[in-house]
């Protein structure tokens, strides 16, 4: 068995030397290995450091680094190397290029990720001995730390045009064969995707609206619709237990009351709409989390996962690779952290710009709903046209963080949520998208059915895009409305 106290810490000094010692020799060399993001900790010796250290701050300072004032800038600093260090150091420089030098730089950075991984997790070991700190606390602590870490890899951030110009042909000549205008992933609903062109790959679209007005309902719905296309989504419910959000789901997929799924007495039409779908509803790719407690780090940690595993089960239903393709969150304010304990503002505000460089890592558009403040209530009396009840960005509870953060922020209202006498009611949605950074905002309106709750049937799909509608496009709309209200088997939002 091997002897643990005799291991040694990754380092390489040799080339740590080498790299030193070019630069001593060409100050200017700095410039063209700036790029890589080398810092002097990833140095495993403390006088490597101190001279890269000042290489580094003579050169950002304008001037040209060499051995004579790296020497002199020595003065400034307590317990420095000695002179004949940095003598030694250009004296046995290796003759280099631009190749060798980009490998001496990643090899220190491995390196140093190595002695990096080990400290982390040394650390982690020691506090869990100790059991001073709550594991979830730990847990998240440890796990943002190596995902930090590991986002040290990937420094070169900066693409030419021509890269970025080859990978728009692609998708130009992939959306062309799709005969499609979305660019991203169907939400389900046509008007919706009209003026977004879908859900895209690193978006954090934000769902808001105040308790009652169908958040939930408008989440399942698009969750149905991107797993019929074999998409696979991850659904975080940290409000409802997995079996009640699965009844929701049930009960918009098969046009189930909820008072029948809820007593499983059912009538002959609700009996075949159930039973004809029950094995089309299991098969769907739809994965729920019911955790009542979510950090950052466990859902980064728990998509992660899914997406590992999903990566190894071959999926015949599409044709790229099988992953992890979209991610909902149900809802924001509802997740913990344990960076900030006593702070819900700066909690809200972490857990966003984490959700956001979440998408952005994954490659997935991150939905997550979200609650609004009281203000709206407030304001309610006035008509929409004079922002009287139409909720804005600064709505959103609890940090103005989750609006710049979002790509896509959309507002659910229904006046009839105030309404007591059902005659006053008139079983309308209406859908504000008040951000988009992919298009238009506006305003998309539904008709809501009561009777089925977690259902409803569209009759009018307006988008309202700051300008009045002409002539024709009212007659269209029109037209539209007649169409929709003959049909009643059209299932298009749900609360």
């Amino acid at each position: 068995m091997e002897d643990l106290t005799l291991r040694m810490l990754p380092s390489n000094a040799d080339v740590e030397a080498a790299l030193l010692g070019c630069l001593l020799n060409d100050g200017k060399l700095y410039g063209d290995i700036e790029g890589f993001g080398l810092l002097p900790e990833d140095f495993s010796q403390e006088r490597s450091a101190a001279v890269f250290r000042t290489i580094k701050a003579i050169y950002e300072s304008q001037r040209t680094p060499d051995v004579l004032t790296v020497i002199d800038e020595f003065a400034k600093i307590q317990n420095p190397p000695e002179a004949s260090f940095v003598f030694d150091l250009a004296n046995n420089a290796p003759i280099y290029s631009e190749e060798t030098l980009q490998q001496y730089c990643s090899i220190i950075l491995e390196k140093s990720l190595h002695r990096s991984l080990i400290s982390i997790c040394s650390n982690a070991i020691d506090v869990s001995y100790g059991q001073k700190v709550e594991f979830d606390e730990l847990s998240d602590k440890t796990t943002t730390e190596l995902i930090e870490l590991s986002n040290r890899r990937h420094t070169n951030s900066v693409l030419p045009f021509s890269t970025l110009m080859d990978d728009l042909l692609v998708r130009l000549k992939e959306q062309g064969a799709r005969d499609s205008a979305i660019q991203g992933i169907s939400s389900g609903y046509n008007r919706l995707d009209a003026m977004c062109s879908g859900l895209k790959p690193g978006d954090m679209v934000i769902v808001a609206g105040r308790p009652g007005m169908g958040k939930t309902g408008f989440a399942i719905n698009m969750a149905l619709a991107i797993a019929k296309q074999h998409l696979n989504v991850l659904f975080f419910s940290l409000e409802m237990p997995a079996q009640q959000i699965l009844s929701r789901f049930v009960s918009i997929e098969c046009s189930v009351n909820s008072k029948s799924l809820l007593n499983a007495k059912f009538d002959a039409d609700e009996s075949t709409r159930l039973w004809g779908n029950f094995d089309n509803v299991a098969s769907l790719p739809i994965f729920v989390d019911e955790s009542a407690s979510l950090t950052i780090s466990e859902l980064r940690s728990k998509a992660k996962k899914l997406d590992a595993e999903l990566r190894k089960t071959p999926n015949t239903k599409r044709q790229d690779q099988n992953k992890l393709d979209c991610i909902f969150i149900d809802y924001l304010q509802l997740m913990d952290c344990t960076v900030f304990k006593d702070d819900v503002v700066h909690q809200i505000e972490y857990n966003s710009k984490n959700i956001k460089k979440l998408a952005k890592d994954m490659g997935i558009p991150v939905i997550a709903m979200a609650q609004l403040n009281r203000n709206i209530e407030d304001r309610r009396g006035g008509k929409i046209e004079n922002g009287g009840k139409k909720p804005m960005l600064s709505d959103l509870k609890g940090s103005g963080s989750i609006e710049q953060d979002a790509d896509m922020v959309l507002f659910i209202h229904r006046e009839d949520a105030y309404k007591t006498k059902e005659e006053d009611k008139n079983n309308e949605a209406e859908i504000f998208v008040e951000k988009n950074r992919h298009g238009p905002t506006g305003r998309i309106k539904f008709r809501f059915v009561p009777h089925y709750i977690n259902s409803s049937s569209l009759i009018l799909s307006q988008t309202v895009m700051n300008r009045p509608m002409n002539n024709k496009t009212v007659i269209q709309v029109l037209i539209l409305k007649l169409f929709f209200n003959n049909i009643r088997s059209l299932r298009f939002f749900s609360f």
